[in-house]
Parts: structure tokens; C-alpha cells; sequence
């Protein structure tokens, strides 16, 4: 029997899954590509002082979306595709090997492996498919098909046209000027190969070609000292405000669920502020709707292509 396996980074219920949360994903090579012993070392240090603060960002948002969201995408997709489709997480429980191996023993014996990061990323996708394969070398009846990157799918490029333009529709303004957000990866990720920019960049410019819109891309949520792929987002939209830009719409295209990424970085950081700021003449944020038919019908079309 053939399931699907969706894949999501999870996010912290609790200020305890908070710390388990930064924990887990500093510890992960693929963020923070350091020996393991150091890398673990660093995830605890990191963990300990960051999860007070970190969990304070969550309560200002009411918790994370990013569960409950995962979980009536595969709901949905399950009702569309057919098949069984079971959810898992990177960072926080249910982890992918437990989940994994529920599904073995639920008679599943081939699966289809998709997250719910449409640009494929050593941070994202390869982080999930190395976690998939160390699972399955317990699991030796299982056979697996990993769908790694789905940005510009037609489907896909469909369904954040809609979204945009019911947006800019919806808000009535007259020629802004689209502000294409994805999360930032550290430049060092970019230098060993990672194509991760170039695809956001790729896809935004397939988006606004499609709309025939001016469109500008930046990158946002950067921590630490080390240096990240820009322009920075922050920096960016002050850049094009005091060089006259006037309407701004900000479309956070790499994020398929609300989190805090969009709704603290870019609502109450950034839009919130902007509002009141004289320069502008109009700022907002296209929401990310839960289990969209056509974001559904995208999963749907790569599972059976």
C-alpha cells in the first residue's frame, strides 16, 4: 500500500518544546554545519539563552500556526489524493522515524516523501531526506520516492497569482510594487551550493511576469553573526520606501503555513510599522490561506506526476 509522508519543521506548544525546538534544529548539520560534538555543544548553549524570548514571539502571535496548519494540509490531501497521508516534523514531535515507522506498521509499503518547503534548500529538503533515509535503514520493506522542490509548478504559480491578485484586488491599489520575502539562508550554505536563492528568485520572477508587475526579492529572519544571503528584508523595504516606492504588497513565497516568520517578522515588525509611516501610502502582507484547493491540487499533481 502506498502512503504519503508530508514534512513540515514543526514549532514549540510549549516554552519546554520551545527549548527542545532550538535544540533540535541547531543540532541539525544542515543549519549549523559544525563537528557534532561542537554542534551539540552550541544547540544547548544556543537553546538555553534564546527560548525565553523566543517562546515571548510566540505568545505575541497566540502560538504557532504552523501545526495545526500541516495537519489540515494533509487532511485535505488525503480527501484529494486517495491515499493514506500521514504528517511529521523535523524539530518537534511526532518525528519523522517515529512517524515512519507507524506507517509500516500500518501496512504501508511504499511513500511518497513531501514537505511543505516548495524550494528545495540543504536546510530544508536535504535536512528532511537525510532524516528519511536514516529511517529507512530499519524499515528495509520500505521503498521511497522523495519530491524535493515544486516552486514553479503550474499549480503552484497558479495558486499565488490567485492569492495576489484577489489580494491587491481586495485592498484596491493601484500598481504596487511586489515585494517577493523568502527565508534567509546563511551565505556560507550558498558558497558549498546550495541553489536555494536563485530558485526563490527564479520563481518570483516567473510570478511577476506572469502579472506583468514590478517586483522586487529579499530575504528575511536572519540571526547570529555570520552573513546571509540578501538583500535583507528589513533593510531592503526601508531602502525602497526612501527611494520613493509608495505601495508596497509583501508575498512571503516561501512559506506554504502561517509562522512566525511571517506573521511576527513581516506583520508586526515591518507592516505594522510601515502603516504609520508618512512615506507610504500603502503596505500589507498576503495572508497564507489553510489547505487552499489549489496549494492541495499542486500536491496532488506532483505525487501523480
Amino acid at each position: 500500500m502506498k502512503g504519503i509522508l508530508l514534512v513540515n519543521m514543526g514549532g514549540p506548544q510549549s516554552i519546554s518544546e520551545m527549548r527542545l525546538f532550538l535544540k533540535n534544529m541547531f543540532s541539525d548539520k544542515y543549519i549549523l554545519p559544525l563537528p557534532l560534538g561542537l554542534r551539540q555543544f552550541v544547540a544547548n548553549m544556543i537553546a538555553k539563552k534564546r527560548h525565553p524570548k523566543s517562546w515571548e514571539k510566540y505568545q505575541l502571535i497566540g502560538g504557532t500556526p504552523i501545526i495545526k496548519h500541516t495537519e489540515a494540509t494533509g487532511k485535505a490531501l488525503q480527501a484529494e489524493a486517495n491515499m493514506p497521508v500521514y504528517t511529521a516534523y523535523s524539530y518537534t514531535p511526532p518525528f519523522i522515524a517515529d512517524v515512519m515507522e507507524q506507517m509500516v506498521a500500518d501496512g504501508i509499503d511504499k511513500m511518497d516523501v513531501l514537505t511543505m518547503y516548495p524550494q528545495a534548500s540543504d536546510t530544508t529538503t536535504s535536512s528532511v531526506f537525510t532524516d528519511v533515509r536514516k529511517a529507512a535503514k530499519k524499515l528495509k520493506s520500505l521503498r521511497i520516492r522523495e519530491i524535493c522542490d515544486y516552486s514553479v509548478h503550474p499549480t503552484f504559480l497558479e495558486y499565488w497569482q490567485t492569492l495576489i491578485e484577489e489580494h491587491i484586488a481586495q485592498q484596491g491599489i493601484e500598481d504596487p510594487l511586489l515585494l517577493f520575502t523568502a527565508h534567509a539562508i546563511p551565505l556560507y550554505g550558498v558558497k558549498r551550493g546550495d541553489k536555494y536563492p536563485d530558485t526563490v528568485r527564479h520563481m518570483a520572477k516567473r510570478l511577476a511576469d506572469i502579472m506583468d508587475r514590478p517586483y522586487e526579492v529579499a530575504f528575511q529572519s536572519r540571526v547570529g553573526p555570520v552573513k546571509w544571503v540578501g538583500p535583507d528584508t528589513d533593510d531592503h523595504l526601508e531602502e525602497l520606501v526612501s527611494n520613493g516606492t509608495k505601495n508596497v504588497v509583501m508575498i512571503p513565497v516561501s512559506f506554504t503555513t502561517e509562522c512566525l516568520e511571517t506573521v511576527y517578522d513581516l506583520n508586526i515588525k515591518l507592516v505594522d510599522i510601515y502603516k504609520n509611516d508618512e512615506r507610504v501610502q500603502h503596505i500589507s502582507r498576503v495572508e497564507i490561506p489553510v489547505a487552499h484547493p489549489l496549494f492541495i491540487e499542486t500536491l496532488k499533481r506532483v505525487i501523480n506526476e
